[in-house]
Order: C-alpha cells, then structure tokens, then sequence
C-alpha cells in the first residue's frame, strides 16, 4: 500500500484522528481508560485514521489556520456526539441492573465499576458486563466501529443540524428508559405482586412480622427470577446497538 503523504492527505489524517479520539474517549466499552490503555486507544484511532483519510482529503478543505481550527472543531464535537449515542443506549442495560437492585431490595454501598470506572450497584454492575460479553458475542463492536467509518460520508455537525440534533437526543433519551423498563419489567411485575402479597399476608396475620419477613424474600425472589430476565439481554443488547448506530448516521445527516 502506498500512501501519498501530501497535504491534503495530512489534513485528511488530521481530522479523522481528532475525530476517532473524541469517539474512542466515549464509546463504550473502548471509552474505559482502566480497561483500555492509552496506547492502545491511540492505536486504534490512528488505524481508523488512515482508513477514512484519502475520504476526508477528498472533502476540499481550505488549507487556512481558521478552517482547519474549525474543521477540527466540527470533528470533535462530531466525533464526541456518536459516542454520546452509543454510550447512552447501552447504557440502558446497566439501568435496568440498577432499577433491579432498587425494588428487589439489594441497594448496597456501591462498588467501583471495572468498566465505567464509576460507583455503580451490584447488579448493575452484572447488566454491564453481560452486555458487554453479548456485545461483542454478536459481532456489535464491529457494527459501532462500520457507523462509525460511515460517518465520515457526512458532513458532521452544523450549526443548522441543531433541531435534527435535539430530535435524536431527546428520543433516544425516551428509548433509553423505555429500554431499561423493558428490560427489568418481568420482575419488576413479580416483585410488586409480591409486595401486594406481603401486604395482605399483614392483614390477615397481624402477629406475624412481614417488615422483616419482606426484605429477604424480596432478595430470594430478585435472585430466582434473574436468570429468567437475563435472557432476553440479548435481543435488546443488538436492538439498542443498531439503533445507536442508526441514530448516529441521523444526527449527522448520513441516515
């Protein structure tokens, strides 16, 4: 492969490694600087880098010190915004996990999350990881980084796109906690039905002390059911990928 190092072609580089570092900084699972090193962040982006460079070069971009600062600009913030998508999407298995621990009655002190690097509660915790083993179990990664490279037939943001941007965002905002609803509703249902249950059991056997008989049970029951809700991961896990990836090409024109 023989690549011409001209101007155009730096440029080109230039930008679309500005752009693959705002979305590796995000992304998940690539965005976790404890689970992913520095140089190997910066590998991966050189690499997208000189896949998509002879396309930028080709975009006619003024060799001017404020075009290319703007150009620079338009990438990052481009590059940050598909990122943003991604993360915001999968996120919603980790809600699920957390909206599990809360009503089965597992809120413990929070640990610190290997993948976000964050206090994240333990089932939580447990969504993440299976979402990301199922993520790239189904080949997802490779479905992120392809929207990602055909990004770059699009122009990027503008100012003009503000209203398609607000459109996205507050939408995949609703998918976001239809999705981790969806996720944890099987056993949401069963535990409020258990509730209802505890609460005439204390009508009817007053002497018998259900605040204490509840918390455990609760727990029993979150654990009996988890490996039923766990099931259904996969489908919203490559459901929510491809709509991310969809989502991204929409808000910066290319769907």
């Amino acid at each position: 492969m023989v690549i011409d190092l001209n101007a155009s072609w730096l440029v080109g580089f230039l930008l679309a490694l500005v752009r693959a570092l705002a979305w590796l900084l995000i992304v998940p699972p690539l965005g976790n600087r404890s689970v992913f090193p520095p140089i190997a962040t910066v590998g991966i982006a050189l690499s997208l880098a000189v896949a998509v460079a002879p396309h930028v070069a080709g975009s006619h971009i003024a060799l001017t010190t404020p075009s290319l600062i703007g150009a620079m600009a338009v990438q990052v913030l481009t590059g940050a915004a598909l990122g943003f998508i991604v993360q915001l999407l999968v996120g919603a298995v980790t809600a699920a996990g957390t909206m599990l621990d809360l009503f089965g009655g597992l809120v413990l002190p929070p640990s610190l999350d290997p993948l976000s690097a964050d206090q994240t509660p333990v089932l939580g915790q447990f969504y993440e990881q299976v979402a990301v083993v199922l993520l790239f179990a189904g080949n997802g990664e490779l479905l992120i980084v392809d929207g990602f490279l055909r990004s770059f037939d699009a122009v990027g943001l503008s100012l003009s796109s503000a209203g398609n941007i607000a459109h996205v965002v507050s939408s995949d905002l609703a998918t976001f906690f239809t999705a981790a609803l969806e996720i944890s509703a099987p056993v949401l249902v069963v535990l409020f039905g258990a509730q209802v249950v505890l609460g005439m059991l204390s009508k009817a056997v007053p002497q018998m002390n259900v605040y204490w008989l509840g918390f455990p049970f609760q727990i029993l029951l979150t654990f009996l059911l988890l490996g039923a809700s766990v099931t259904v991961l996969p489908g919203f896990v490559n459901t929510l990928v491809s709509n991310a990836v969809h989502d991204g090409a929409l808000l910066i024109g290319a769907g």
